[in-house]
């Protein structure tokens, strides 16, 4: 397991802090110059901080020669030249900004520069060209898509085809089967139809010759032949 950090300690103060610790702390540092440990710093300034706490109040707040403000876009292209060949190692890179902290480079790496990289089209974690290989990819995908798209549609209208093709089959098989008397049905439908025919016949017949009196009408049981009647009143 790892070590615990020393702001864990019991009796030893966290978060903001007041006016008369960064004095306490201020005091010391301009008192002894340099620091070889900040560990041994609260206890010598009378603070109950931890030494790590005690070290990033003073690099980024107390310091004198502290640089505030905004980034110059001079200083932006240096950070983004440096980033280049050391990446990621915030500390390195603040050595070369007297006055900034590495904190503070990070939190505008992050929030501006990074974006800025993006708008230009450069990755920025290679600082190169971005390739369009993910708009590619999608045109392929989505051409694959459609083609086998086309492909289940093409498969789906020939098993379609080949199920109607065995329903027909099965059809003609089952017609096949079957021993109808075609006869039988043509010669019955044949003598029906003449006799609807004639009766047709004899009713347009009666119809037309209706007006004449020496007309007599037919009768169900009159022997005439059709080709007869137009002699019977002669």
């Amino acid at each position: 397991m790892g070590r615990k950090p020393c702001c864990d300690k019991v009796g030893l103060k966290r978060g903001p802090w007041s006016i008369e610790e960064d004095h306490k702390l201020m005091n010391f540092i301009f008192n002894n110059g340099t620091i070889p440990c900040w560990r041994n710093v609260p206890k010598l300034a009378g603070l109950l901080r931890c030494g790590k706490s005690c070290r990033l109040r003073w690099i980024n707040y107390l310091r004198p020669d502290l640089k505030r403000g905004s980034f110059t876009e001079s200083e932006e292209d240096q950070i983004i030249r440096l980033h280049s060949h050391l990446g990621n190692r915030w500390s390195k890179i603040a050595s070369h900004f007297p006055g900034r902290t590495d904190n503070e480079i990070k939190n505008h790496w992050n929030t501006k520069i990074k974006k800025k990289l993006k708008l230009l089209g450069l990755d920025p974690v290679t600082h190169k060209p971005v390739e369009k290989i993910d708009g590619k990819k999608e045109h392929e995908e989505s051409s694959e898509i459609i083609s086998e798209s086309a492909t289940e549609s093409e498969d789906a209208a020939c098993k379609g085809g080949e199920e109607i093709q065995v329903t027909l089959d099965d059809y003609d098989v089952l017609c096949g089967s079957l021993d109808l008397d075609h006869s039988s049905y043509t010669s019955s439908f044949s003598m029906a139809q003449e006799e609807d025919c004639l009766k047709q016949w004899v009713d347009c017949v009666d119809s037309f010759l209706s007006w004449d009196d020496t007309f007599f009408p037919v009768e169900e049981d009159n022997s005439f032949l059709p080709w007869e009647i137009s002699q019977i009143g002669v």
